[in-house]
């Protein structure tokens, strides 16, 4: 093995010994500042794909750093990988709340429906954010919101579909000629719509 061969392996290996050192420090990063802005920011910025993503990778890689320092004799390092790995894990039911309530099409007839089941009003106001929406109570009601999410978005991808449809089928003119010598008329001229 050569002298190049070598001083690779012997990077390669720190790489490798590094690697759990900086997944603590890149994740506990990560998940404090994005968790800040998820609680705290405003409702209608809450991006559901990224708070769903940037979780479940927090949640993975928090979980591989925790195993690997535990039969490591360091223990502050354990304590703080666990304290982060403890409030990603505390974080966990609120992720399927938010992200039912953030589904596409979430209209104001769909918080009415909500909020008539609850018993409170739950609706996006000025001020409100992830932290109200705990706060009142919702994590109790995770399923309905996200029964109605669902809803919300399919309504929402029914009524995109429509809209798209409509705008293709604009300007398409029919014929409508008579059925040979009969009052029934059918359609022809759409082979250029289809």
């Amino acid at each position: 093995m050569g002298k190049e061969q070598k001083d690779y392996s012997r990077l390669q290996k720190m790489i490798k010994d590094f690697q759990p050192y900086s997944n603590l420090w890149l994740t506990t990063r990560t998940w404090f500042s994005r968790h800040e802005a998820w609680t705290t920011g405003a409702w209608e910025e809450l991006d559901p794909d990224e708070l769903d993503q940037t979780f479940e990778q927090c949640m993975k890689t928090m979980g591989q750093v925790v195993r690997y320092f535990k039969d490591k004799d360091f223990p502050k390092i354990i304590a703080n990988a666990a304290a982060v790995k403890g409030k990603i894990d505390d974080f966990k039911p609120v992720v399927p709340l938010a992200l039912a309530l953030r589904k596409e099409g979430m209209k104001d007839r769909h918080w009415d429906q909500i909020s008539n089941k609850v018993g409170f009003d739950i609706r996006p106001v000025e001020g409100f954010t992830l932290t109200a929406v705990v706060e009142k109570g919702m994590l109790a009601h995770t399923e309905l919101a996200d029964e109605v999410g669902e809803r919300a978005a399919k309504e929402h991808h029914i009524e995109t579909s429509l809209a798209k449809m409509q705008g293709e089928w604009e300007g398409c003119d029919f014929l409508l000629p008579r059925f040979k010598a009969t009052d029934t008329s059918y359609i022809s001229g759409f082979d250029d719509a289809v």
